[in-house]
């Protein structure tokens, strides 16, 4: 079985590896069951010496001393054919749907004073959205904030 430095030192002369790369070239591709190559692929990402970034099914290992150009990593990636994909939504892409707009809005004319937890308990939101409500309505000029302390409480009148 190989050590931590052989692993690095087999990662180093690949330039950059795969799982399955790093069994080839231990000659453990055959082998059944487990290996000790997983745990010092871990122990290595553990002290820093390697990264590992993973593309859906696909994992990459590279050692952290090479520095690569946003270029040569693009370029890598396109020909293993994996896509760098950045989570969750485009910075500025926030759904705010007209009917729960109105349905806020409605809560707290009926209402005449409440509180955030008031209304994420009515809509039965969670925090996030509820607050991405009450500010659209703010940002709007639709409701009006009332400060008491920290407890902040909203309405619609000011009258």
């Amino acid at each position: 079985m190989p050590t931590q430095e052989e692993v690095l030192e087999a990662i180093h002369k690949l330039g950059c590896a795969t799982y399955k790369s790093l069994k080839e070239y231990f000659g453990l591709e055959n082998l059944k069951g487990s290996s000790n190559l997983p745990q010092r692929l871990r122990a290595l990402e553990r002290d820093g010496l390697i990264a590992v970034f993973r593309f859906g099914r696909r994992t990459l290992i590279v050692p952290t001393e090479l520095k690569y150009t946003q270029e040569e990593i693009e370029e890598f990636l396109d020909e293993i054919g994996a896509k760098l994909k950045i989570r969750g939504r485009p910075e500025g892409l926030l759904e705010i749907r007209e009917e729960n707009v109105m349905k806020v809005l409605r809560f707290i004319r009926d209402n005449k004073v409440v509180t955030i937890r008031q209304v994420k308990d009515a809509m039965n939101w969670n925090w996030r959205t509820t607050m991405k409500y009450i500010n659209k309505l703010l940002e709007d000029q639709m409701i009006f904030e009332i400060r008491c302390g920290k407890l902040r409480m909203f309405t619609t009148s000011l009258i």
